[in-house]
């Protein structure tokens, strides 16, 4: 175990539980949010068609519950299922410094890990953030060269970072979580071509599932390179992002420094589309709120952002709701009329607002780099009265820099059962387990409301 796997396996497996209050808090937080896009996603075609598939792994005693049905299944197969429920709005958190969505793998995960194996709901918020440091950590050492080679990382980095969570759940020794994250890097993978598809939330899905199975291959014994994440031929780094990504200097500084959800904290959302298109929908609802403007006003609008966000909304005339969340003209033309709810992107409903698309374009600006913490979007709203409006917009609301009030946060998380067809005293009871959540002795009582939900 050499360089940059050592570091990363010593601190998962190692560092002291006694984690800052506000990171453990903010674990809390992702948990709850998790859930509720999970809950919401639920019924999308998505994680029904990963339940069709997996279901005839079901009879085996014990097992996790899956959220689509609420049956069980297998640890690997219910984190599966959950994981992509749970990136199927693309209404999950961000973790900037990996440019991924690092809660719906780690959250279903550990949580049907620790329902496997029986952890206390203060080891599932331990196993998080150890998780959160590592996707962190990798995601300093190859952004933003990775992101823009077209890898997804919410897989190919989310799988080390869930083995290195699912390993410190299960008290991986330093060697045995070497292994463990050297293992979960076999199984990353996925184009961003898959965005706007079924495939992208399942990429979330196949990340959580990846790190049960590697943290279990290591448990039993299993060997992986050691030298995984050097800087030589054939490493993740060389393999995944090539000459000129940061390495292991950035790496180290990340690991040695704070907590990632103290460092960075993880971006909840506050509008169910794909992050790309967040900065864009604050600034014109800023535009709106200050200057009053309706819908039939405007003429056009347009949106200079980085080369990230310009390839990201690759669907200017969306037919479907998943190409309608990565679609900046539809994520402006429901802006542009109010609030953007889980109801704008409901199927046969798209097309309502094809006539707004046409006064929606993307200009680039090549000064922004795409990287964590430089991202910002310039609007241009030209009124029918040659009227023009700009806003620039850097820190988008639910980002750490702007958090979502724990008001707020529940209200999300009941909007997303309403929309799963929920009823409201049970989203209460869900979010008074969550509330406890650090002290719960077990999450048995936390699993058994999401089965019955």
């Amino acid at each position: 175990m050499t360089g940059a796997l050592a570091l990363l396996a010593r601190h998962a497996a190692e560092r002291s539980p006694d984690w800052p209050e506000a990171a453990r808090e903010q674990a809390r937080r992702a948990v709850t949010d998790t859930l509720a896009c999970a809950i919401g996603g639920r019924g999308e075609a998505a994680p029904r068609s990963a339940l069709g598939a997996f279901a005839g792994w079901r009879g085996a005693p014990g097992g996790a519950v899956e959220l689509v049905s609420g049956g069980r299944l297998p640890a690997p197969w219910a984190a599966l299922v959950n994981g992509t429920a749970a990136h199927a709005l693309d209404y999950d958190d961000v973790l900037e410094p990996a440019l991924g969505h690092a809660s719906a793998v780690l959250v279903p995960a550990v949580l049907a890990f620790a329902e496997e194996r029986g952890a206390s709901g203060a080891q599932l918020l331990d196993a998080l953030l150890a998780g959160y440091d590592i996707m962190a950590a990798l995601g300093a050492s190859v952004m933003v060269q990775h992101y823009t080679r077209g890898w997804h990382s919410t897989l190919t980095l989310g799988a080390p970072a869930a083995a290195a969570a699912c390993g410190r759940l299960i008290g991986l020794d330093a060697t045995r979580m070497a292994a463990a994250i050297s293992a979960a890097t076999s199984f990353s993978s996925g184009s961003k071509k898959q965005f706007g598809t079924a495939m992208k939330p399942i990429h979330a899905g196949l990340a959580a599932q990846a790190g049960i199975l590697a943290a279990c291959l290591a448990e039993a014994g299993a060997d992986a390179a050691t030298d995984i994440f050097d800087d030589e031929s054939w490493s993740f780094g060389d393999l995944f992002a090539g000459p000129g990504a940061p390495g292991e200097p950035a790496l180290r500084a990340a690991i040695e420094g704070p907590p990632a959800m103290i460092a960075w904290g993880a971006w909840l959302k506050a509008h169910p589309c794909c992050a790309s298109t967040h900065r864009p929908i604050d600034a014109l609802h800023a535009l709106r709120e200050r200057h009053g403007f309706g819908t039939a006003e405007i003429a056009s609008i347009e949106a200079e952002v980085s080369e990230v966000v310009q390839r990201n909304l690759m669907y200017d005339r969306p037919t479907t709701p998943n190409e309608a969340r990565f679609s900046l003209n539809h994520c402006l033309a429901l802006a542009a009329e109010g609030p953007v709810t889980l109801a704008g992107f409901r199927a046969g409903t798209i097309a309502d607002h094809a006539g707004f698309w046409p006064r929606v374009s993307m200009t680039l600006d090549r000064s922004i780099t795409g990287g964590a913490g430089d991202e910002r979007c310039r609007l241009r709203v030209t009124l029918r009265d040659n009227q023009v409006l700009e806003e620039t917009v850097s820190v988008p609301k639910g980002h750490p820099g702007a958090p979502l009030s724990e008001a707020v946060l529940a209200r999300k998380f009941t909007d997303c059962a309403a929309h799963a067809g929920a009823a409201p005293v049970a989203a209460e009871h869900l979010l008074g387990l969550l509330a406890g959540l650090a002290a719960a002795p077990t999450i048995a009582p936390l699993t058994a409301g999401l089965a019955a939900l």
